[in-house]
């Protein structure tokens, strides 16, 4: 029957000496869990415990970690109760492994530069062999007596001779051919070596031991897990949205793929663990800001400007209103969180407020820095088309899909890779979005939704006998076109100017009376929505009329 450990933490910044026997543990990391920034590591150490009290020394720990979240718990088949667990931090200087590694490169670099001393040897030898060769062949050949027939060499004789020596020295170039390419060969070696060796010297690095002091009143064998929190780690969401739109009127589909991107830079490499992603925030602001007040007052620049001058500006006038105003403005920081073959995905679980997502199987993340990439999940949903043009800025009709976000996860903040009918049209961003919220996705161009703008009056005139008024009217015609062969709902936005003067009046002219106007709040903005059956053509009339006193200069600015 295995018992749980309980364990009582009393993180502190040194080492308690302890007249325990001490145990060196080797731990491994088993699991990690995830967090939009920072990380959570689970290690794993089976212990072999004898009765009595004992101190387990975990110095494998990293010493970046999060000192204070140091916790420690356990199984044991007999009872053991954990009394406390101390940490420190402290600076590893790698001096024999320093020696250890230039010992090894300096053999190394000798058993190279024997190598090149050997090809030196030989290309000594072959020299010497040419030489050998050419003194042969340059003797005189004598003229023998016809009586010395045994000495006497026929023509045939003579060729196979030059034959012979031909043969020999294109033989022994080769070999100082090949001598010369082995030496260049090493010599790269050795120059790589050296410059290896010039680099290395010893190093600082900086760890973490845990000592967890127990006890236990009967031999027994336990598994204990160390966590501990670290910064230099995180994910972030992305994702895959590809919309199908079938030339009938069969409804679309929009399949949106969530993905996940972990990137760590810790000083431990993660190999073989469980991973775990959470959407918890546990770096951050935990709780809502508080907010100053915010005053108006008029101004006494005089007063203010005399006092600043003369230095007799105290603490409390110095925070001047539009001091004031502007360091509230400036505490307004908006946060923004900066494929392959078929994926396995994570399991969802829910944990009160915050998502799990458990990823298949055990991966491993590197220390380097580099991308893991993992599949969370598939779903898909139902979209809800339309073509939204802005004549007045853009000639062109976009496609855009509406959706609701489907199960009981929300939407990080991420990039999103658009494709249509498998097709890449660019990319896009979601914001946080809850389970049951609506968003729209551009989806690029839509060709076959024509739209033309154009201009059919603009006109200045006065009026008035006693008050003279400047009356200018300007009108347009918006022409769109379906070529689709389904009904295309088709949304066209354009604007008018509001006047924040009343002297100064804005009206609409007679025409297209608009569907929506001040969309999403914004003054002046009008929308005009249709549903256009294939084919079919829509001409919309819009025009305003701005009526300001002569003399007075009217400015027209963006908001």
């Amino acid at each position: 029957m295995r018992t749980t450990l309980f364990a009582v933490l009393a993180t502190t910044t040194f080492l308690s000496p302890v007249s325990a026997a001490e145990i060196d543990v080797v731990s491994k990391i088993d699991a990690v869990t995830v967090y939009p920034q920072g990380a959570e590591i689970t290690r794993v150490a089976e212990v072999e415990i004898a009765a009595g009290d004992h101190t387990l020394v975990l110095d494998d720990l990293p010493g970046d970690i999060d000192a204070q979240s140091i916790r420690v718990e356990g199984v044991s088949a007999a009872a053991v109760e954990i009394g406390s667990v101390d940490s420190k931090i402290v600076n590893i200087t790698n001096g024999e492994e320093f020696a250890g590694r230039r010992r090894q490169l300096e053999t190394e670099i000798q058993a190279l530069r024997d190598k090149v001393a050997a090809f030196d040897q030989v290309a000594q030898s072959v020299e010497y062999q040419r030489r050998l060769i050419q003194d042969f062949v340059q003797r005189p050949f004598v003229v023998q007596k016809p009586s010395d027939k045994d000495m006497r060499i026929d023509s045939a004789e003579l060729g196979n001779l030059f034959d012979l020596v031909a043969g020999r020295l294109q033989a022994l170039d080769k070999r100082a051919l090949d001598a010369r390419i082995a030496t260049r060969k090493v010599n790269k070696q050795i120059g790589d070596l050296e410059k290896k060796l010039n680099e290395l010297a010893p190093k600082k690095t900086v760890k973490a031991i845990v000592t967890v002091n127990l006890s236990g009143k009967a031999a027994t064998s336990g598994t204990f897990r160390v966590k501990y929190r670290i910064r230099n780690a995180g994910w972030r969401p992305f994702y895959d949205a590809r919309l199908s739109v079938p030339e009938t009127q069969a409804l679309p589909s929009l399949s949106l793929v969530r993905r996940a991107e972990i990137v760590q830079r810790t000083t431990e490499s993660w190999n073989d663990v469980a991973l775990t992603l959470s959407t918890a925030r546990p770096v951050g602001a935990t709780a809502a800001p508080d907010l100053p007040a915010f005053q108006l007052s008029f101004a006494q620049n005089e007063l203010w400007q005399s006092k600043r001058d003369n230095g007799r500006l105290s603490s409390d006038e110095a925070a001047s209103p539009a001091a004031e105003a502007k360091g509230f403005l400036d505490k307004l920081v908006k946060e923004e969180d900066v494929v392959p073959a078929e994926q396995r995905q994570t399991e969802v679980s829910i944990a009160g407020f915050q998502a799990l997502y458990a990823i298949a199987g055990r991966v491993s993340v590197d220390n380097q820095g580099t991308a893991k990439k993992v599949r969370i999940a598939t779903e898909t949903i139902s979209a809800r088309l339309s073509a939204h043009m802005v004549p007045v800025l853009d000639p062109n009709a976009y496609l855009t899909a509406k959706f609701t976000v489907n199960g009981v996860t929300p939407l990080l903040p991420g990039r999103v890779l658009l494709f249509r009918d498998n097709v890449y049209m660019g990319e896009g961003a979601l914001p946080l979005l809850a389970p049951g919220e609506d968003h729209a996705l551009g989806f690029g161009v839509d060709d076959r939704i024509k739209v033309k703008r154009s201009e059919v009056r603009s006109q200045t005139s006065e009026t008035g006998l006693i008050s003279t008024e400047v009356v200018k009217e300007n009108s347009w015609v918006i022409e769109v076109e379906n070529l689709h062969q389904r009904t295309m709902p088709v949304q066209i936005f354009d604007r008018m100017p509001f006047a924040t003067h009343e002297d100064i009046t804005v009206k609409l002219l007679p025409g297209t009376p608009p569907s929506e106007r001040d969309v999403e709040h914004k003054r002046g903005v009008l929308a005009w929505s249709y549903d256009l059956a294939a084919g079919a053509e829509k001409a919309i009339n819009f025009g305003y009329r701005v009526t300001s006193p002569k003399g007075k200069q009217v400015l027209l600015g963006m908001r």
